[in-house]
């Protein structure tokens, strides 16, 4: 969440404030350096530094009332004056080891990375140095040597502002596109209120900006939010809610019918007393990644998981580990939909300076290192908020360059290769009851049909799942529910090479009754054959499944062909594959008087035979309920 407060100078908590004078200071200009830290005690910046001009205008070379003066002016961010203050006593042999660090954070924000270079190697040669302000300039000089290389080698990067319907003369900024990129939601600063807007992706341009409305926003802050699948789940940071466990914690609404239901804390054990925020919500709605400076972490602000189990728990929070998490601050995480590869904001890794964008993919047992994805993607400046289409093709970052609306815009543009999550597709499927058009929570199965091993597995929620799956696999997918007939769908993506099209499903499931069939898409034979593929034993197994589970019912198993080839020959084979789909129903113990077979050839085509895949659409086994 951005801070509201002004944050006094923190220096004082990094390093000794211990002052020593090297010179006699007349005393005229010590009582106005004194008055000034006075003011400086209340944050009256302004007042301190005119108080301070007179005590240099008295005592030119007072070198303590300028490196005061210089602290001022870097708590008011005037950072070119700073440095000049600053610089202008950095050579005298009383200037102290806090100032010589602070000269080098000025020249970071400067992006005066040479400077800052210098100023922080410079600092970690003194005998009086700081523990937590050396790792500080050690990670300075770090990030200096990284962006000589990086702007040496730099990205491609066009960024596309999103115009009038996102961007105002307003800050924009944590931008969340759901998996299937139909929604955008963001966080917008209203006046002095962070709140929450959503916008709908309406071919190729999104729809002008709505607010979530006064359930969700509040006269308080809410920001950083993430979102379910089909956009009817949303979970944010809301912070100094009575409600809450400590400074800022996760909260969550759910959307029924039109409304949101008001707002509550996500709860142990992912809030607690310390600060958790940006939470971002995996596509299998199985997992919430967040941010926390929880006690356990690398220090600092650190990335953690709780996952979601079958009793709609949230389990104990696990840190990410020391290949995405440091001794400073790592946060704004973004899972992708692929939920293999995670975008997060850290200033601990090298980088360009202050708080860059960095890339890490999951393995069976950890995460891979961190990756910078490069300059000018990230920039002196604070870059954060980072959100990937699910193609892995289009980013959305928010960014205060030049030309924008005023302030902090939402821009889009096309993520480098190198650093894209791996190629998916996805399922989203609603389920409904093919005969009352009532939603229905079903069980889905998809299975690699080549290695016969399971690949996802869960029950769909308020009627829809969301399921993503890479590009060179061939699935099988099955719906089922008891007291219906299953639903079944080949999707082979073995052949594709580019993004596939995203396959967006309504399932009817048929009632077991009379005269109620289904096709088994995932019943495979070879051309012009009769016998079974190896393939098709998986479909078929839930079949003679769903015969044991109704054992009075009886089924007709229909074979179908295009119109390829002679009628009569036809119709032969189509009877041998029906034949050939009873002969294994028999072997896994269904009683004969329950199956017959019956070839229909090509006479009960269910598309025209005018193209290849209208032709495959007629090539099919049905199961009819007798």
């Amino acid at each position: 969440m951005r801070k509201k407060l002004i944050i006094l100078f923190s220096y004082y908590l990094l390093l000794s404030t211990c002052n020593s004078f090297a010179q006699q200071v007349p005393q005229k200009a010590m009582a106005a350096y004194f008055k000034a830290k006075e003011y400086g005690s209340r944050t009256q910046w302004e007042e301190g530094i005119i108080e301070l001009k007179n005590a240099i205008k008295i005592a030119p070379n007072y070198t303590q009332a300028k490196e005061l003066l210089g602290e001022y002016y870097y708590a008011l961010k005037k950072y070119d004056d700073a440095a000049i203050v600053l610089e202008d006593a950095a050579n005298a042999v009383d200037f102290s080891g806090r100032s010589t660090f602070l000269t080098s954070e000025i020249f970071v924000k400067l992006n005066n990375g040479d400077k800052a270079k210098w100023y922080a190697e410079k600092y970690l040669a003194r005998k009086d140095k700081a523990p937590n302000a050396s790792v500080k300039a050690e990670q300075t000089i770090r990030n200096v040597n990284f962006a000589i290389e990086a702007k040496k080698n730099p990205v491609p990067f066009q960024p596309i502002n999103l115009g009038a319907n996102i961007n105002t003369a307003r800050l924009e900024y944590f931008p969340y596109l759901t998996p299937d990129s139909k929604i955008l939601a963001f966080t917008r600063l209203d006046g002095r209120e962070e709140n929450l807007y959503m916008s709908a992706k309406i071919d190729s341009a999104f729809s002008p900006a709505i607010s979530f409305g006064d359930i969700i926003n509040t006269e308080e802050n809410e920001g950083a939010e993430t979102m379910n699948a089909d956009g009817s789940l949303l979970f944010f940071t809301a912070c100094n809610r009575p409600t809450g466990y400590g400074s800022c914690d996760i909260y969550f609404s759910q959307k029924l019918i039109k409304a949101w239901t008001p707002p509550n804390g996500i709860g142990k054990p992912i809030n607690t007393s310390a600060w958790e925020a940006q939470p971002s919500f995996s596509s299998d709605s199985k997992a919430l990644y967040f941010s926390s400076n929880r006690a356990g972490g690398f220090g600092g602000k650190d990335i953690w998981v709780s996952y979601l189990d079958d009793n709609m728990k949230w389990s104990e929070p696990v840190n990410l580990g020391p290949n995405i998490n440091t001794k400073n601050d790592d946060q704004c995480p973004f899972i992708h939909a692929d939920n293999q590869t995670l975008y997060f904001t850290s200033n601990g890794w090298p980088g360009m300076g202050n708080g860059d964008i960095f890339v890490s993919r999951k393995t069976d047992t950890s995460w891979t290192e961190a990756v910078n994805i490069g300059f000018p993607i990230n920039t002196e400046n604070d870059d954060n908020g980072l959100t990937v289409s699910y193609d892995g093709k289009t980013a959305f970052l928010s960014s205060s360059r030049e030309g924008g609306f005023g302030g902090l815009d939402i821009y889009s543009f096309e993520l480098p290769e190198n650093v894209q999550p791996q190629k998916i597709t996805y399922i989203k499927a609603v389920i409904k009851d093919a005969e009352t058009n009532q939603m229905l929570n079903a069980n889905y199965s998809i299975v690699d049909l080549d290695s016969k091993v399971e690949e996802h597995k869960g029950s769909s929620a308020n009627g829809m799942f969301f399921v993503s799956i890479p590009l060179n696999k061939n699935n099988a997918l099955q719906i089922q529910k008891e007291g219906y007939l299953f639903y079944s769908q080949n999707i082979n993506l073995k052949e594709n090479t580019t993004q596939s099209k995203p396959y967006e499903l309504l399932v009817l499931l048929e009632p077991i009754a009379t005269n109620n069939k289904i096709t088994l898409n995932n019943v495979f034979f070879d051309f012009d054959k009769s016998d079974l593929k190896a393939e098709s034993f998986i479909e078929l197994d839930r079949l003679a499944e769903l015969l044991k589970k109704n054992a009075t019912i009886k089924i007709e198993i229909a074979g179908h062909t295009d119109n390829k080839g002679d009628a009569k020959y036809n119709q032969i084979l189509s009877q041998k594959r029906a034949e050939n789909v009873v002969n294994y129903l028999l072997q896994k113990g269904i009683d004969i008087t329950r199956i017959v077979a019956k070839g229909y050839g090509e006479t009960q085509a269910i598309s025209p035979n005018d193209t290849e895949e209208n032709k495959a659409k007629n090539r099919r086994i049905e199961v009819r309920v007798l």
